[in-house]
Order: structure tokens, then sequence, then C-alpha cells
């Protein structure tokens, strides 16, 4: 018995669609091939078959020799007792290959989905994950199984075109030109076939968007009376990704009606020609029925080809969806170049003299926080307030900061003059931890929302809450930090939902907190209790506030000011930029009058 799932596997770096398709077979060759050849034998069982009904004409009723007769009639028995036997065989080996390949690509996207960030939403809609998950992954576990079908069929096709040939030059000619000529035409549906399965594969993930966003907002539809406004909606596209599958079904329906064409040619063809032969004297009438007996086989290798090609023309296109989430969220670390190695084991010393209760690495030289882009210096210990007029270069400063969005070469942030890039991103996420205005509360209860890795004890939790102003929430539900959240925290207000996330990130105790507008959805006294419980809680740790709200930025120990392109204009204290920078002052008052 096999183990399923099996150990996981990523596929190459930078695999192509293509390469996807070739890598997940290749993982699992060695049940690939039984299947293969269990669907060999399977096939040629089916081609021989006519071959052994004409001997036992030709050898034993026109010859009048019924042993002969007797013998070839077991070799026909002993032929279809073979195929039932290998056709449980073939489905075992069509199932085991269905099932790993299934499993290897749940796991990839899984695995991948969940580390897709906030910045790489705007290039993957919650839509397109749940179609992978449910379409495409079923699309692309069946390319396993169709390697053996389709080397069956052309195996099975050469052998009886050489049976054919040896008992006539003419009717083995016609198989051999004419099943490959009507099976191209095939080959002609295949680009009409893609295109119109992408765009009913599109309809199918605008669809799930629209029932994702449903499902997560139900309450908020009930609460403003949106379920007719939903169900409006979720009708458009439902009857888009309707109308885009019966386009899929005009080549779908024409490969089908090819199918049946060439079969119907082929016995009429074949029967016709075949029976003039005969009275000619040029064939048998044992030959005849054998030739008979291949012109209805010969549906099955097409059949079979169709099938592949179908197949895999599905199977292609989940491959381009794949391959575009693992663009977005990698599963591979960065190649490390000479210099990284030092910075890793810097982080991971620093790491494991916090666990040991002995405080940051005092080698670990934060000063050399560098972003290119904006020009901008993160320094050791510095609670560092970053003014932003633009909310757009805001939020690509966070994310460059936290490498949250795909990796830009001309968008380089550098720790002690090496591109974070090039640190493992399991090192970055460890370190570096970035917290956003609207966060994303999990289900369960408040204790694993704040504490997801089950690291804190209560009081460490409760200090972290206090810090953010947060200790009325703990207090309001039952059970305090037992109750239990729903999903997304659907029964908390906005400024409630911030100060936990806020809060949460605070428990993470990373080497750099990147807090993004972290009090942009509460009142200004409490916006003032945040600022300072923020300031004492991380006093001689690197924290940075990405905020223009003066009572936050007025706590920080150095403000710096990014400009509508994105550059460092200035950078001091709050009150001097207030005093020296007219664009500052702009940024602080409007805030002021929006708060």
């Amino acid at each position: 018995m096999r183990a399923i799932p099996e150990p996981f596997a990523a596929p190459p770096r930078g695999v192509t669609p293509w390469g996807l398709l070739r890598w997940l077979v290749a993982r699992q060759w060695t049940t690939v091939v039984q299947g293969t050849v269990c669907d060999v034998i399977w096939l040629l069982g089916l081609a021989l078959t006519p071959w052994a009904i004409g001997r036992a004409v030709d050898e034993g009723l026109v010859a009048g020799d019924y042993g002969a007769f007797l013998r070839w009639l077991g070799i026909v028995v002993l032929l279809q007792l073979q195929h039932s036997l290998i056709q449980g065989l073939r489905d075992r080996a069509g199932s085991v290959n269905f099932e790993r390949s299934w499993s290897r690509v749940d796991q990839i996207i899984a695995r991948a989905s969940s580390r897709v960030t906030v910045a790489a939403e705007r290039d993957l809609h919650p839509g397109a994950v749940v179609t992978m998950a449910s379409s495409d992954v079923w699309a692309l576990s069946f390319v396993a199984i169709n390697v053996g079908s389709l080397v069956s069929a052309l195996i099975s096709f050469a052998t009886v075109a050489v049976i054919l040939l040896r008992d006539s030059l003419l009717l083995g000619g016609l198989v051999i030109v004419g099943v490959p000529a009507f099976s191209a035409l095939l080959f002609l549906l295949v680009r009409s076939l893609r295109t119109r399965q992408t765009q009913a594969r599109d309809a199918t993930s605008e669809m799930n968007t629209v029932a994702t966003d449903s499902a997560r907002g139900l309450r908020v539809l009930r609460g403003i009376g949106g379920e007719e406004w939903f169900l409006a909606r979720f009708r458009e596209r439902s009857a888009a990704a309707r109308d885009a599958g019966k386009k899929v079904a005009r080549p779908m329906s024409i490969a089908e009606s090819l199918k049946v064409l060439i079969a119907g040619t082929l016995v009429v063809g074949l029967t016709w020609i075949g029976a003039l032969l005969v009275t000619q004297g040029e064939l048998t009438v044992g030959e005849l029925v054998s030739f008979y007996g291949y012109a209805g086989f010969m549906v099955l290798p097409v059949t079979l080809l169709n099938q592949a090609v179908t197949v895999a023309v599905r199977a292609l296109i989940a491959a381009r969806q794949i391959t575009r989430l693992l663009e977005v969220a990698p599963l591979w670390p960065r190649e490390v170049d000479g210099r990284a190695p030092g910075v890793a084991e810097a982080l991971k010393a620093a790491q494991t003299a916090e666990h040991h209760g002995g405080g940051a690495d005092p080698a670990l030289d934060w000063e050399q926080l560098f972003d290119e882009r904006s020009r901008l210096r993160v320094r050791a210990g510095e609670l560092l307030g970053v003014a932003v007029g633009d909310s757009v270069q805001a939020r690509a400063l966070v994310d460059r900061i936290g490498r949250l969005a795909p990796d830009d070469p001309e968008a380089v942030v550098r720790l002690q003059g090496v591109n974070i890039a090039e640190i493992p991103i399991d090192v970055v996420r460890d370190r570096i931890v970035v917290s956003d205005p609207v966060p994303f509360l999990f289900s369960g209860t408040l204790r694993e929302l704040l504490d997801p890795r089950g690291r804190r004890d209560d009081e460490i939790i409760l200090r972290a809450v206090a810090a953010v102003d947060a200790i009325d929430i703990v207090e309001s539900v039952d059970g305090r930090l037992d109750a239990v959240v729903g999903e997304r925290g659907v029964e908390f207000s906005g400024g409630q939902r911030q100060r936990l996330g806020a809060a949460r990130s605070l428990l993470c105790e990373p080497q750099l907190l990147v807090l993004h507008e972290p009090t942009s959805s509460v009142d200004a006294s409490t916006e003032e209790r945040i600022a300072a419980g923020l300031r004492d809680y991380r006093r001689g740790r690197t924290t940075m506030i990405v905020s223009t709200s003066p009572l936050v930025l007025g706590v920080s120990d150095r403000v710096a000011l990014i400009d509508g392109a994105g550059r460092l204009v200035a950078d001091g204290a709050h009150e001097e930029l207030l005093q020296l920078e007219a664009d500052y002052r702009g940024i602080v008052l409007r805030a002021e009058e929006t708060s």
C-alpha cells in the first residue's frame, strides 16, 4: 500500500506550464510506468482479438478443422480473460496515479496560497485560488493517467497497422493514412478549445470570487439589506459562467462527432473494400472478419487520443494558473550569495539569544537597513515615524520593507549591504513583521488569535493588549481570552479589529516591527493612548510606524518625510519638521481635520 499524501516536494524554480506537467509525471514515474504497462497489455489484448477470430474462421470453420477452431477459440477466450484481469489492475493504477497527482498539486496550491501576501492579492483574487483548489487540481490529476492511454493507443495502432499491411497493402494503407488524417482534425480544434476553456475558467473564477466575498461579508450584507443585490450579482456571474461553458461544448461536440465519423468511415470503407477483395480472391473470409473487427477496434485508440488532447488542453490551462500563483507566492528560498549567509546567521543568532533571555544580538546592526528607492534608513532601537502623503507610496514602502511584494530589482532593500531578497524568506518573516491597517483575524479563541503560535503566557498577552488600549475588548467578551472569535472577527468593530491586529504583531516580538496606520480606525483619545503604549512597549527595539497622525508622529524618536514620488525629502524631530517643512505641515493638518 502507498501512503497518501506523500512528503511535500516543490516543483523546480521558474517552472513553465509544460514543465509543471512534465515534473508532475516524473515525480511518480514508477506508478505511471505501471499504469502504462497495464494500458498497453489491456489494449493489445483487444487489438489481437479480431486477428484470433479471423484465424479461427479461416483455419477452423472454412478449412473444416474443428481442432484448429477450438485452439483459436481458446486463444480468443484467453485474450478476453486477460482483458478482464488487466482491467482491474489498470483501474487500480489509474486510481493511484490520480490520487498521487491530486495530493501533490493540492499541497502545492495550499502552501503557495498560504504565502500570498496582502500586496499580492491585487494579482490573485480569492476566487482564483478557490478555482485552483477545485477544478484546476482535478484537471492536472488526470495527466498521469493519460500518459498510459496515449502510449497504449499509439502502440495498438502500430500493431494493428502491421497486421493489416501483412494481410493487405491496400487496406493497411487506408488505415495507416486514414486514421491519422482524421485524427489530425482533432488538433485543429485545440486552439478553439483552449481559448474557450480559458474563458470558461475565468468566468468560473469570477463567480467563485463573488461567492467568496459574500461568505466573508454575509453579516454585513444582512445588516445593510444587500442580499438581493448580492443575488443579482451572483446570478450575473453564474450566467456568464454558464454561457462560457456552453461555448466549450461546441468544439467538444465536434470532437465527439469526429470520433463517430472516423469509426463509421473505417467500418463502412474497410468492410466494403474487403468484401470486393474477397470476391476477387485476394482476401480470405477470416481476414475480412478480422478487418471488420479492426475497423470497430480503431474507435478506441481514436477515443483515447481525443481524450488525451482534451485532458492536455485543460491541464495546460490549469498549469498556467498555478505557475502564476508560484510567481506571486514562490515556494523556494532565494539563492544566497557569499555574503548573505553571514546576515542569515546573525539573524538566527539574535533569535537564539532572545529565546534564551539574552536579548538581541548587539552585532546585528539594524542601522544598515536601507531602502534604495526612497533612501530611507532605519536605525537600531529607534521608534521611526514615516509620514507619506500618498497612500500608494506608503503601501509600496511597507511592502518593500516587509518583502511582501514580488521582488523588484529596481527597488532593493539592503540589510548590512545585502539585498533582503537574498536572505531566506523564513528568516525575513521571523525578524520583520508588518501590521496592516485592516488586519486579518482568524477564527478560534481570542488567545489563539493574538498568539497563533502559542508561545506567550496570558500575562505577556495582556501586556501587549494593554499597550494598544485593547483591555476593554478582552473584558467585553465572555470567557476573556478563551472567548471564541468568529471568522475574520466579525463580532468586532473596525477599530477593535485594528487594535487586536496591532497586539498580535507586538506579541511576535520581531527585530523590526512595521506598523502601517495602526490608529486609522480609532478616535483621538484612543489614538493618543495607543501611541504612548507602542512607544513604551517597543522601547529599545526597532519600530517603524507609517502614519500621518500627529499624535503618533509626535511620540517618534525621529520622523521621515516621504514625498509623492516615494523619495525621502527630510527627516528630524516632529516639532522640527512642523516648523521647517510645509509639506509635512500639510500632511499633519489634513490628518487632524479628518480625525
